[in-house]
């Protein structure tokens, strides 16, 4: 009997589509993967407001955290169904393609690079449109409640520890990460929507921090009146919120499954994924270089991007206001144009 569409793969036929998907975000143009990524930030962007829309009239917390959970994964599955490049799903997609060898790592921070870039533009750009532009929550038919929400949700995570921000943006990556994988198990659309629309509800009722998100959130609150620095939300929310994204879906999410799947590769001789009968053997030492090449990767990655914005928003003046975000966006553009350079194509 024929194997219906939406049934889920063995662990390895994920892996193999997720690898697969990794070849083709390396073989992308700077200029392509920046435009996917504007629109990735654009996606989550429209669904935040959206969420935050509902919510704001709500009294009842609970009830609040439901209504905006329930309709901000439109955001993730347009993303997912539609195709863009949102730098947190490929924290696990192209690190899955590196280990399996289909990639090289260093595609893995080309495509970091470029994606993060895009998003960071994307979500910008929105929050100027959707506050400046359009004049939503301040504008006719809005007023002081939709404000306050935004200012509210915001000066909450504006308030975080650095320490707290990281562990926020550790189980959001998790949850959203998830999303990702399991949409990698299915083929049929309507499965994929109920596949990513419950863990991606799950992270934004509870509150946890995911970068792209913050990277519209912020802007837009500063945009409106919030008392928040250009500072604080790169060095004390955005720094260790990509760091804590970064490790749970690297590490946890896809590490562990590629683990578990028993250190599957892409041979030169086979087509697709091909997982060892016997993988103790190698298991500890494959493991070991790509734990140490992953982290390798994050730390330029993190020291480039995240930390190099904080250090740009300490060095310039306080009075620059907007203009910070601006530099802050052209210096990604161009360490991204560099690093596209360095890791363009496919060939390992």
């Amino acid at each position: 009997m024929k194997e219906e569409s939406h049934a889920h793969n063995p662990l390895t036929e994920t892996i193999m589509e997720a690898s697969h998907a990794a070849e083709k975000k390396c073989r992308l143009s700077y200029g392509q993967a920046i435009v996917l990524g504007v629109v990735a930030a654009a996606y989550l962007a429209l669904a935040t407001t959206l969420a935050l829309s509902l919510g704001a009239t709500i009294t009842s917390p609970s009830v609040q955290k439901l209504v905006q959970g329930a309709v901000f994964p439109v955001g993730l599955i347009a993303v997912v169904v539609a195709v863009s490049e949102l730098s947190t799903g490929n924290y696990l997609v192209t690190p899955l393609g590196a280990m399996t060898l289909c990639i090289h790592w260093r595609h893995v921070l080309r495509n970091w690079a470029m994606s993060y870039a895009g998003n960071f533009m994307g979500a910008f750009l929105l929050a100027v449109v959707i506050i400046q532009g359009a004049h939503l929550f301040s504008g006719a038919m809005w007023g002081q409640t939709w404000v306050d929400h935004l200012t509210k949700t915001t000066m909450a995570k504006a308030s975080l520890t650095p320490l707290e921000a990281f562990w926020r943006g550790f189980l959001c990556i998790w949850l959203v990460d998830l999303a990702i994988w399991q949409s990698y198990r299915v083929k049929d659309i309507t499965a994929k929507f109920l596949l990513i629309w419950f863990p991606t509800f799950a992270f934004f009722a509870m509150g946890l921090e995911h970068s792209v998100v913050n990277m519209f959130l912020f802007p837009a609150a500063i945009f409106i009146g919030a008392p928040i620095s250009w500072t604080q939300f790169l060095l004390n929310n955005l720094a260790p919120v990509v760091l804590g994204n970064i490790i749970g879906g690297t590490f946890i999410v896809g590490m562990l499954y590629w683990f578990s799947a028993g250190l599957p590769l892409k041979m030169a001789a086979a087509p697709g994924i091909i997982a060892s009968d016997n993988p103790g053997h190698r298991s500890l030492p494959l493991l070991a270089m790509n734990l140490l090449k992953g982290m390798g990767v994050t730390a330029i990655f993190f020291a480039l991007f995240p930390a190099g914005a904080a250090g740009l928003s300490l060095l310039l003046p306080k009075s620059w206001g907007i203009v910070i975000p601006v530099v802050v966006m052209a210096y990604f553009a161009i360490v991204a144009f560099l690093l596209s350079r360095y890791g363009a194509g496919c060939s390992k």
